[in-house]
């Protein structure tokens, strides 16, 4: 991992997840990309109002991001290369765009736990940088720290199959910590095993051969739920799930399940995207 991109509006949860980037920075060599990102305020109604103006605003954004950057250069005694961006436009579009031009491993994002009409309703950029970018996606809860990555639970569905380029881009994080691996397929209590079950267990343990890891299936009709009762269970460091509509939860609102997850979970979670 060479290049980490840590999206901000500078609030609490911004804060954390950049420190929490800032960390795994040091541990992996990896240079960190500050990005502001911001949409230009539209007048609305017909009362005037006092608006600032886009040279403004990029100026005062520029000189925040700025100052940002040497407070960390400086906290890190210059031993991590540090630089930051300034963009204006839809939010999770420019992170996306930032990410593919600046060739970013990882984006590194905070997000909140919230109500279940405060997930169906808020335009999130986490979430919506989740669905839509190729760039893997670590999202951290507003508690998390960071420590060494020592058990990665891989939420994998056997329905659907696991593509070479997820399980080698998933590989590179686990060889990075050198962690041990825990494989949880969450299947319904009615579930008939399938031979297409079959063929992709045998499969993920193929690619695994050669990183320590353990599978398992709990039996669940809230997967949302197991995910976490499991990972607390295991005391594992970080879930890893593939972004897609999930075949066994409809969920409230239609929510993909990697959705839900990014709001419930209080571990990190990375989205890898093939």
């Amino acid at each position: 991992m060479k290049t980490i991109l840590v999206p901000t509006d500078y609030s609490d949860t911004a804060n954390n997840a950049l420190q929490y980037a800032l960390e795994l920075a040091k541990f992996s060599h990896a240079k960190l990309i500050l990005l502001h990102a911001y949409q230009i305020p539209l007048p609305t109604g017909e009362i005037p109002v006092m608006m600032i103006s886009p040279q403004e605003l990029e100026k005062d954004s520029s000189i925040r991001i700025k100052k940002l950057e040497k407070e960390l250069i400086s906290k890190t005694s210059g031993n991590i290369k540090i630089e930051s961006v300034v963009r204006a436009g839809f939010v999770p579009d420019e992170i996306m765009d930032t990410a593919k031009a600046k060739n970013a491993d990882l984006i590194v994002m905070g997000v909140t736990g919230g109500s279940k009409i405060e997930e169906a309703l808020m335009g999130s950029s986490a979430i919506s940088v989740i669905k839509h970018t190729q760039t893997p996606v670590l999202v951290i809860p507003k508690d998390a720290r960071f420590k060494k990555i020592q058990k990665i639970v891989l939420s994998y569905d056997y329905h659907d199959e696991m593509k070479e380029t997820i399980m080698k881009k998933f590989k590179e994080f686990v060889q990075l910590f050198k962690a041990k691996v825990l494989v949880l397929n969450v299947v319904t209590p009615v579930e008939v095993p399938t031979y297409e079950n079959a063929v992709a267990g045998s499969t993920i343990e193929n690619s695994l051969k050669d990183i320590e890891h353990t599978l398992f299936f709990p039996s669940s009709d809230d997967i949302t739920d197991e995910i976490n009762a499991f990972a607390d269970a295991h005391q594992c460091d970080w879930l890893v799930m593939v972004p897609h509509k999930h075949k066994l939860l409809a969920g409230l609102f239609h929510k993909s399940n990697t959705k839900r997850m990014a709001f419930h979970t209080h571990i990190p979670l990375l989205a890898l995207h093939d």
